[in-house]
């Protein structure tokens, strides 16, 4: 095995680069809860808990030396703020981010001793989305993500602002979708206990790799992925949905998903009561006239979310949903023509919510949300669903009279989607419903391979996952560099990619949908900087394209001491 050049050049600078990420991580939760209770007018302490994937989910697997934490404004910041004694304390949590003890002392995995952060802290007069805070630690803190143990910021305000103001802060909303949690005794510094607050500070952190720290990639994406469901991300105050109508017809084992213009909104009947829902709530159970099938289930009875969907199955709770990370983490199978944090009135029928079968088709029920504004807004929307019995394969249709996002409670985020819920296979990414038809698979997950840090004197493991049932022969390769091609169409294997040399190849017959193999590492400190990378590969009865094989993803690593 060679040392290249490169490899040193990456391990040397590594070690001493400052990089920044945002937790909880953007990808799961973009942010857009709001409070003041946090960055206050007042004393404080708060706990915030922040689940060790949101590092990992972006790439950060290291031991890593954060140095510098920020908060962002939702709301702009007229005028700056000074608080004149706030200490900050950073340390591995004693508890999962889920089950915070309300005993501050019971979540801390050390007393607490010198602060990372001591003195004043200034909030910057800007607009809002900013990071309005930010604090220089004066003792960098040491964070190992791969441990599996979640980060504890402990935010201790000793003394109220000058001017006495405080600043509404972005925040997750939503334990445990959102990856984030938090204590807090509003009002003291010596409380012992506090109360749980699901509204836990999005956290923007700088940091560098430890020095000597062993490190990992994750190198492409492996093949093949389908997903059923879909989603379409909508920020605030933007869609382009209304006097539209979205059908989904099944195929394949997923969605055939049309929008046209136009939208004929099936009346609510004369003298029908509404669900009397108000403010994030789920009706009871609604009995539906016929069986409706939908991919990879069915249901006779829906419960509908005043916040913009119907749960076909699974845990009946509400939901603001707004974001893709959300959506996908609720045990619960939805349609969801408008996801976002919608308002109902609950007590009359001018702004209610509906369930009726069509008077004019037997073979459709209908859920209407009529007149009914976002959170912290008046503009109001009127859209429905329509679930059409056609015998086998039946449909639905979203229809748009009007469609406002405009909630001020998470920035007017929005999602409309069908989703399998937790556990099914997430899409890649976002579509655009009105630039073309959408077409959605039954869940396929792709190849996939995971290690650990090559570490000196331990083993580099490498788990493959989602074998297919098929596999006939699967290949190990572990080589000294990456080719880098994300499609290998020219050899066959379209959606297929190469990120590992050829150097060592090791046959094996699949025993199941899971692999391990790995790559015993010296215990030998000149070896730090070996670059090194492997890849799975797994011959498939039937073939799934002319190659005859599937890949996974590759890995990557940078053979360190720690």
């Amino acid at each position: 095995m060679l040392k290249t050049a490169s490899s040193v050049l990456f391990l040397a600078v590594a070690a001493v680069a400052q990089s920044t990420a945002v937790i909880p991580n953007p990808a799961v939760f973009p942010g857009g809860g709001n409070s003041a209770n946090i960055w206050r007018a007042g004393i404080n302490r708060v706990q915030c808990f922040y689940d060790s994937s949101n590092w990992e989910g972006q790439g950060i697997g290291q031991p890593i030396v954060i140095s510098q934490l920020e908060w962002r404004n939702l709301a702009a910041v007229a005028a700056s703020i000074t608080y004149p004694s706030v200490d900050i304390f950073i340390q591995p949590a004693a508890v999962n981010y889920t089950t915070p003890s309300t005993t501050f002392a019971a979540n801390r995995s050390a007393p607490l001793g010198t602060p990372n952060y001591s003195g004043p802290v200034t909030v910057q007069a800007l607009a809002a989305g900013n990071f309005v805070i930010n604090i220089p630690l004066t003792t960098p803190a040491t964070y190992s993500p791969d441990l599996g143990v979640d980060l504890l910021v402990e935010i201790v305000i000793n003394a109220a602002p000058t001017p006495l103001t405080g600043t509404g802060i972005d925040c997750g909303f939503n334990n445990p979708a959102h990856l984030c949690n938090s204590i807090r005794s509003v009002g003291s510094t010596t409380a012992l206990t506090g109360a749980v607050s699901a509204f836990c500070p999005i956290l923007r952190t700088t940091y560098s790799n430890a020095p000597g720290a062993a490190l990992k990639s994750v190198n492409g994406t492996g093949c093949y992925r389908f997903a059923a469901s879909f989603y379409e991300q909508f920020a605030g105050s933007a869609n382009d949905l209304s006097n539209t109508t979205v059908t989904m017809s099944q195929a394949g084992g997923g969605y055939v998903v049309t929008t046209t213009a136009g939208s004929t909104i099936i009346p609510v009947p004369a003298g029908a009561t509404g669900l009397a829902l108000t403010d994030d709530v789920v009706s009871a159970a609604i009995p539906l006239p016929f069986t409706f099938d939908f991919p990879g289930g069915t249901a006779s009875s829906i419960v509908v979310d005043s916040n913009g969907s119907i749960i076909l199955s699974g845990t009946a709770a509400s939901s603001i949903i707004g974001n893709s990370g959300t959506l996908f983490g609720l045990p619960s199978v939805r349609l969801a023509p408008a996801g976002m944090d919608l308002l109902p009135d609950g007590a009359t029928n001018v702004a209610n919510v509906f369930a009726y079968a069509d008077p004019a088709n037997a073979n459709n029920f209908v859920i209407t949300w009529s007149n009914v504004p976002n959170f912290g807004a008046t503009l109001p929307s009127t859209f429905q669903i329509v679930l059409t019995d056609n015998g086998a394969g039946d449909s639905a249709e979203f229809r748009y009279a009007t469609m406002v996002n405009d909630s001020s409670s998470n920035g007017g985020a929005m999602l409309t989607a069908f989703s399998r819920g937790q556990g099914a296979v997430v899409p890649l990414a976002s579509v655009d419903l009105t630039a073309a038809p959408v077409v959605t698979l039954a869940d396929q997950r792709e190849l996939s391979l995971a290690s650990n840090r090559p570490v000196t004197g331990t083993n580099w493991t490498l788990n493959a996952t989602n074998i297919p049932a098929g596999g006939v022969l699967g290949v190990d390769i572990i080589g000294i560099s990456n080719p880098g091609i994300p499609d290998a169409f020219f050899l066959g294997l379209p959606g297929c990619g190469l990120f590992a040399s050829l150097e060592t190849l090791s046959a094996y017959v699949p025993a199941g949908a899971t692999h391990s193999y790995s790559l015993a590492i010296p215990n030998d400190p000149t070896l730090a900087g070996f670059a090194i990378f492997s890849q799975t590969a797994m011959f498939v009865s039937p073939a799934p394209n002319a190659f005859g094989a599937v890949t996974s993803n590759g890995v990557g690593g940078v053979v360190g001491t720690l």
